[in-house]
């Protein structure tokens, strides 16, 4: 005997079928379509949902609040400077075939360059 059920795919059909045949459906742990009614999640996994949440939040945040330090600035250009210096990394990351990496010695260079007063 067969069972059709709408929400059933032909691999469950044929589990079900299976478990018929053998009289395993009579046992009272034995469920094709469990309640997680009292499904209890672990700690960790809350953890980790409210960690990933309080970052989704904080990110909106922060390009809400970069939205209007960008519509208070006097030139639009001055908005878009904002814009790129601060969302731009965050948004998308570099590339690191973009990012520029530099020698001990010139490293040393450019440090005496910037510390030199014109």
């Amino acid at each position: 005997m067969n069972v059709s059920h709408p929400e059933m795919t032909p691999e469950i059909r044929a589990y079900y079928n299976a478990l018929k045949a053998r009289n395993e459906l009579t046992r009272s742990d034995v469920s094709i379509f469990p309640s997680f009614t009292d499904l209890i999640l672990p700690y960790r996994v809350i953890c980790r949902q409210r960690y990933h949440l309080a970052g989704v939040k904080q990110r909106r945040q922060f390009l809400k609040e970069i939205s209007v330090q960008e519509a208070l600035q006097t030139r639009a250009l001055s908005g878009v400077r904002v814009h790129r210096e601060f969302c731009n990394p965050i948004i998308n990351p570099p590339v690191p075939e973009e990012i520029v990496t530099l020698t001990r010695e010139e490293r040393r260079h450019l440090e005496s360059v910037l510390v030199r007063k014109y």
